[in-house]
Order: structure tokens, then sequence, then C-alpha cells
């Protein structure tokens, strides 16, 4: 599978809006932990951030050259080896092709293999388990629950929290490398 992560910060404006729009629309924000409309000044100082911060990374997912989602580190402990992690494909034509799973995948080769990191861990919300299977495939061990953490239609949700070290990667690496 063609799949290739292009960094955000050297990609042009019209593509950068983008995102902003992808991460705006029901379909991605749904799922997100925060969930408001994101400005284009509040989408700038993210940007801008990015650039000075060492803490956080992130990168356009491209499937055969087109732009259709977005991956990202945040909360990156260089001392720790550990980060958090999340991503979303914003097109809707690309959806149920695996780009998901070849895209945790290459993240986890970056994260584990490159980088030499201990642990990835992210937040999932209740209303996405089709994301809980996905990480339960790669490996992720649930590693709790924030009890009605936030809100979504009024109603107060569950946040799951999942996790995997990169010892228990390597026997995922090795089960998943002709499936991806």
């Amino acid at each position: 599978m063609n799949i290739e992560f292009e960094n955000i910060l050297e990609v042009d404006k019209d593509l950068v809006d983008l995102v902003r729009n992808w991460r705006n629309s029901k379909n991605v924000s749904q799922y997100m932990y925060t969930n408001h409309h994101i400005t284009k000044e509040e989408h700038q100082k993210w940007i801008e951030k990015l650039k000075t911060k060492k803490t956080a990374k992130a990168w356009i997912i491209k499937y055969n050259e087109k732009p259709v989602g977005l991956i990202s580190l945040s909360n990156i402990d260089y001392n720790n080896k550990t980060t958090e992690w999340g991503f979303y494909i914003a097109d809707d034509s690309v959806r149920g092709k695996g780009i998901g799973s070849a895209s945790l995948y290459k993240l986890m080769e970056y994260v584990f293999d490159e980088m030499n990191f201990n642990e990835m861990h992210t937040k999932v919300l209740e209303n996405n388990p089709k994301a809980m299977r996905l990480y339960e495939k790669f490996g992720f061990k649930s590693e709790g629950k924030l009890e009605e953490k936030i809100v979504r239609d009024g109603k107060h949700i569950n946040v799951f929290l999942f996790g995997i070290l990169n010892k228990e990667w390597k026997n995922t690496k090795k089960r998943l490398k002709n499936c991806i």
C-alpha cells in the first residue's frame, strides 16, 4: 500500500487549510477529544506551536500521493521515551481500504524502531468502537477508563486509554508484517 507521511510544516497553505476543514467536519470531530469549531487563528497558533515545540509532530497522511488524513504525536517525552498519538482518515472515499491500519503500522515503526521509544498511548472516545478494535488488533491494551469525561450531544461519555510497549510491538510487528 502506498502510504506516505508529509510533515505538516512542509506543506503549502492550501493543504494546511484543508487539515482545518477536515478537523471541523462532523465525521472527524465527533471522535475527537475536543470537538469545537477551530478558527483560522486557532489553527495557525497550533501550526506555530509545532514549529517551536519539540513535544509534538504532525504529518499529512497521503495515499497514492493524495492527502487523506492526519497522524500526530503529542506529549513526546524524550526522557521517559513515551508519546501520545492520534490520527484520522478524513477522506470518506478511502475509508475501509486499510489506510488507517497501514498508517498506524508506519507510525509504530517510526516511534519504536527509529525513535526507540518504550511506549505509545492514546485516548479513544466510547463512541468509536471501530478505533478500539483496530488498536487491540495492533497489540494496544486497555489501560483504563475516564468515566463520563466529556460531553457529546448533551450526554457525558467515557474515554478509554490504550497503550503498547516496545517489547509488545515486536510481537505485533511480526504478526502484522504480511497483512499491511
